[in-house]
């Protein structure tokens, strides 16, 4: 069975990103983010920096989860940052530099979705070998797709 999150993710919702920072890779989530929902820039970089500054997201072993809950959201929404260059400055639980951030949003007022998706995507990513069959995929999004989708 493919994991929950997948049916919210589409391959043009995988991205590639440049960008060395914490701030660079999540103005990439967040623009693409933009185009994806109905909310706009402003609202969705509010949401995410205000949960950042409650806790990081970046849960470790180069993985981050930037994720937030709106009320009214009308559909989960799932975007994958591939990070070319370490994010050396996201601040992990372990201290080590993120290499994949997988940004997620939903609705406040369904917190067993939310926590579904979530739990989703943290089993999917903490299984052997996937982050790095991501990297390995290169810019490949079929094939990050795939890896992702795998049952």
């Amino acid at each position: 069975m493919k994991p929950e999150f997948v049916k919210y993710l589409q391959q043009d919702s995988i991205l590639i990103v440049d960008g060395e920072t914490k701030k660079k890779v999540l103005d990439a989530i967040i623009a693409h983010a933009t185009s994806r929902c109905t909310l706009d820039e402003d609202q969705i970089r509010e949401a995410i920096w205000k949960r950042e500054r409650m806790m990081t997201t970046g849960v470790g072993k180069g993985l981050a989860l930037p994720h937030i809950r709106i009320s009214g959201f009308p559909s989960p929404l799932v975007i994958v940052a591939v990070c070319r260059e370490a994010v050396k400055d996201y601040k992990t639980l372990d201290e080590e530099p993120v290499t994949l951030a997988v940004f997620f949003a939903a609705d406040e007022r369904d917190p067993e979705a939310y926590l579904k998706l979530l739990g989703s995507i943290s089993s999917r990513l903490k299984e052997d070998n996937v982050i790095a069959n991501i990297h390995a995929a290169g810019d490949d999004r079929k094939k990050i797709y795939d890896i992702l989708a795998a049952e």
